[in-house]
């Protein structure tokens, strides 16, 4: 399950020894600079976790294509750019992550 917004407040809370309210500001802190620096198409590290960039999708042009049920020729249309954000773990990420064994047997359960 998920972690909550509500879960990660009271996780930052108790392990920072502050209160609820300045974990809450701290997080929104964290949010509105990760926001403004992907903003402005930085990478972002956040410790040795996770790695954000942003990533200019090019547009495409019409193309013809099958269909591959029916092997129909059919017209592709073109699509606009895009920007999307990529994350990728980093050290201490893939460290915390569980073996393929364990996360099987997880999975399975």
């Amino acid at each position: 399950m998920p972690l909550t917004q509500a879960q990660l407040l009271t996780a930052v809370a108790e392990r920072a020894d502050m209160s609820k309210a300045e974990a809450r500001r701290a997080v929104e802190a964290l949010e509105d600079i990760v926001l403004e620096q992907l903003g402005n198409a930085e990478k972002v590290r956040i410790g040795g976790i996770v790695q954000l960039t942003v990533r200019v999708k090019p547009a495409t042009k019409k193309r013809q294509g099958r269909n591959p049920a029916t092997g129909e020729e059919i017209t592709i249309g073109p699509k606009p750019a895009s920007v999307d954000v990529r994350a990728r773990p980093l050290a201490k990420a893939k460290a915390a992550l569980p073996s393929v064994q364990k996360a099987r047997r997880r999975l399975a359960a």
